[in-house]
């Protein structure tokens, strides 16, 4: 009778061990999709930035060095190797975008300049791609964080090495600028 009960609570604790690993492997790989989808949008984004630079050279508020710092940007982000460097790279890109648009402010003559509002429409769409993916990223990094921190499944979590995910956080989308 106690073997029995015994062969039963291990298969319990069997199962129960393949359904952790089960539930971690699906929300790290929802974390993987997420990742990749929001580094998807951020050089869909970073595409748009020589048609920005081309822009902003008309613009006698905007020096040469702001023009060329825009235009290196793009290579920097994908040499980044780091998730804190890319971090700051997309932040200073959704910087320089913010300048950019508010020397724009200045001309009244590029309200009706179709390039320009392509190009800035563009631009916002693309950044609201990249809000939306960093949000969907940031909600699977914590699904994933949580299960991984909650004991008994951190144990768990150390004995298959994984590491939990860091948060991806950089400024507001530009939506809040051009309003």
């Amino acid at each position: 009778m106690v073997i029995w009960f015994l062969f039963g609570a291990m298969c319990m604790l069997v199962v129960l061990l393949m359904l952790a690993y089960l539930k971690f492997v699906s929300l790290n790989k929802a974390a993987a999709h997420a990742w990749q989808q929001l580094d998807n949008h951020m050089k869909n984004r970073a595409e748009l930035i020589p048609s920005l630079a081309l822009s902003a050279a008309a613009f006698n508020e905007l020096e040469r060095p702001f023009i060329y710092e825009l235009s290196h940007l793009k290579d920097a982000c994908r040499q980044t190797t780091t998730l804190q460097e890319r971090v700051q790279l997309e932040s200073d890109i959704t910087q320089k975008f913010k300048k950019v648009f508010t020397a724009a402010m200045k001309h009244p003559e590029l309200k009706t300049d179709e390039h320009f509002l392509k190009l800035q429409r563009s631009i916002i769409h693309a950044e609201s791609k990249v809000q939306n993916a960093k949000k969907k990223y940031n909600s699977a990094a914590r699904d994933f964080n949580t299960i991984t921190a909650v004991i008994p499944l951190n144990l768990l979590a150390k004995m298959f090495e994984l590491e939990p995910y860091e948060y991806f956080d950089f400024d507001p989308s530009l939506e809040k600028v051009m309003e």
